[in-house]
């Protein structure tokens, strides 16, 4: 049996001025595309609710303004991306209502706010927009970028189809080499910018034999602070692996320090720092979120590889996680640390392995003993320790956690566990 892996390869666009502006201006475009788009689905939100209060049912997109709601925005938001391909605007406004839908329960329970899109971000680019790639050297490529509409084309005085050429090296341009012969298929991509340079972020797919993992054997995952994973097994009630929290905290303990003293600095900045007003001011404050922000996304991909990992090389056919939506106050560096973006990473790599991913509720997995069974608060001491206080069983909190998470029914079985000590209340009590 064979299965589809989808990858990402970055390349960079060389510099051309006219070609450099040119995508400057389109991430402009979608900048705005993008934040309006999430206005106008926030919008619908809103109406969606009222509609609801007073009818007694939520409105049909279809019924109300006779097309989806993506559709629609496009019609409203379109003319600020006249000049760039309808492609690109399409897959703006598709990208960033897919998001609000992904976000809109947090954001509705007030866990977290409505997603703004950066000016220097990202823009998608279609795989039909992508062409005529060729191969000049082992470190350059041509390809033909379709970026411009034809009203864009005819406002600069060019082509719609864009010449670029990819800097590449040893190992990435194999990837390119196969994408030409065809023996890997081109999928829809990015265009990202990083140190005043563009990139070309190409996604290509390929068939690979599936990994011979067995649906029986189940890997659970704890997620933490002091350890940012553990895993343990529903088959080997000792084996075990886990990931330290250490590197995490000790990098946003130095990210936050130094942004407090850029904070405490900004009051007394001198004239080079005032001198374009608030946003000079406050650009160091912006690297560090960018810092920030690449540290998380390095690490959750470096981390979410380890996982798969243990998963495949014990045969696992299920890698079984929590439920982070309904994570409480008290769990608030779970979604500071952006967990949600780990779990993102570990299912698309676990899908190419032919892994399945499963998620649970995860009350009462860090209370319930792995041992015997039995669910008391009082039998996790500390962040650290889980000791039961029925059976005796001492481990490590995470781990026990992680072993509770790996059970395939462990819902049915915390059910059934408070039913039982339920009724052995009342016998007691008789």
């Amino acid at each position: 049996m064979t299965i589809k892996i989808t990858k990402t390869m970055r390349y960079e666009i060389e510099y051309d001025k006219e070609l450099y502006n040119l995508l400057s201006d389109i991430q402009y475009a979608v900048w705005r595309i993008k934040n309006k788009a999430v206005s106008m689905a926030w919008d619908w939100q809103q109406f969606s609710f009222s509609y609801n209060e007073r009818f007694g049912e939520y409105p049909k997109t279809k019924e109300m303004i006779g097309k989806n709601l993506s559709p629609d925005i496009y019609g409203e938001v379109k003319e600020w991306g006249e000049e760039i391909a309808s492609m690109t605007v399409d897959a703006s406004v598709q990208e960033a209502v897919k998001k609000f839908d992904e976000e809109k329960r947090d954001v509705l329970a007030g866990r977290q706010a409505i997603s703004q899109y950066r000016r220097d971000g990202s823009f998608p680019i279609r795989a039909p927009q992508i062409k005529k790639l060729e191969r000049i050297n082992s470190k350059k490529y041509s390809v033909n970028l379709s970026l411009l509409s034809r009203t864009g084309a005819k406002e600069r005085g060019c082509k719609t189809q864009i010449p670029a050429t990819l800097r590449t090296g040893a190992g990435a341009n194999d990837i390119l080499d196969r994408i030409i012969s065809e023996e890997y298929s081109m999928r829809d991509s990015r265009v990202s910018k990083a140190k005043n340079k563009f990139y070309l972020l190409i996604t290509y797919q390929f068939e690979k034999e599936a990994v011979k993992a067995e649906k029986t054997r189940v890997m659970g995952v704890d997620l933490g602070i002091v350890n940012s994973a553990y895993m343990a097994f529903n088959f080997d009630k000792y084996l075990r692996y886990n990931i330290e929290g250490s590197e995490i905290i000790s990098f946003r303990q130095r990210v936050e320090s130094r942004r407090n003293a850029l904070l405490r600095q900004s009051k007394y900045a001198g004239d080079g720092r005032r001198g374009h007003g608030r946003n000079t001011l406050m650009n160091p404050i912006e690297k560090l979120r960018n810092k920030l922000a690449n540290f998380i996304r390095t690490t959750n991909h470096k981390y979410s590889k380890y996982i798969v990992d243990m998963a495949e090389k014990h045969g696992c056919g299920v890698i079984q996680m929590e439920d982070l939506s309904g994570i409480k106050e008290r769990d608030k560096f779970l979604k500071q640390w952006s967990y949600y973006e780990l779990q993102r990473y570990v299912e698309y790599k676990a899908k190419e392995r032919g892994i399945e991913v499963r998620y649970i509720d995860p009350k009462y997995t860090s209370q319930r003993c792995s041992n015997c069974g039995y669910i008391a608060e009082g039998n996790r001491k500390n962040q650290a320790d889980f000791h039961c206080v029925i059976c005796g069983y001492k481990t490590n909190a995470d781990f026990n956690a992680a072993k509770n998470i790996a059970l395939p029914d462990i819902e049915e079985r915390i059910k059934n566990e408070f039913k039982r000590q339920e009724y052995e209340r009342r016998k007691a009590s008789a």
